[in-house]
Parts: structure tokens; C-alpha cells; sequence
């Protein structure tokens, strides 16, 4: 569960980084400009990479303890070290990096849980 809840808010990230460019891209016309400042705030950088980076903490360990497989956790430490490069430098570059960035943490989820899964049907039979 906690690996599904940290993908989500991974995807979340992705978001809120990828959407103010779309929508400022397609609705510069239509005002849109002061409320995509306002979703691209620096304060909403922490209040999402930190429970991103809260669950990985006790995600990865815990799992890794069962299934031995390093590759979830050698790319959540990429992921989330592109995302902190991503969050403090410039807004093209940003954008690039976060969406790497959160794709790696989800990446690190996902095969984290299949490798979890795996490790519990293999001692099941």
C-alpha cells in the first residue's frame, strides 16, 4: 500500500510540474497566467517531496529486508536526488528534472512492490 501511495504522489509531483507549462502553453489567453503562479509556489515543492521522500524512508528498507533486490532503492536515491536538483534549480531545467525525478521514484515503487509480491508468492509455495 505504501508503495501505491508513493507512486500517486510521485504522479502528483509530475503534475504539479508539467501542468503549469501545458496550461500557461494552451490558456496564456484566457487569464490563466497568475493562477499557474499560484499552483508553482516554492512552499508546495516541500509540502510534496517530503512525503515522497517520508514513505520511500519506510517503503524501501523494510521491503528490501524480504526481497534483497537493491534496484528499488538505487532509484529512489536517483530519483530523489534528481528531484532535489530539479526543485533547486531554474524552471525549464526544473520541470525536466522533476518529471525524471518522479518518474525514477515511481519506478523504484512499482518495482519494489513487484519484487515484494514476488518474494511473498515464492515463499508461499
Amino acid at each position: 500500500m505504501r508503495d501505491i501511495l508513493g507512486a500517486w504522489l510521485s504522479v502528483l509531483c509530475v503534475l504539479h510540474c508539467s501542468l503549469p507549462i501545458l496550461l500557461l502553453s494552451f490558456g496564456a489567453n484566457f487569464g490563466l497566467h497568475e493562477f499557474l503562479e499560484s499552483i508553482h509556489d516554492e512552499w508546495l515543492h516541500a509540502v510534496l517531496i517530503t512525503p515522497i521522500v517520508l514513505i520511500l524512508g519506510v517503503s524501501l528498507p523494510k521491503a528490501y529486508m524480504s526481497h534483497r533486490n537493491p534496484v528499488p532503492a538505487y532509484l529512489a536515491a536517483l530519483g530523489v536526488f534528481t528531484l532535489t536538483v530539479g526543485v533547486l534549480s531554474g524552471h525549464l531545467v526544473e520541470t525536466i528534472l522533476t518529471v525524471v525525478g518522479s518518474t525514477l521514484v515511481i519506478s523504484a515503487h512499482l518495482i519494489n512492490r513487484k519484487s515484494l509480491k514476488s518474494h511473498v508468492e515464492a515463499v508461499m509455495s
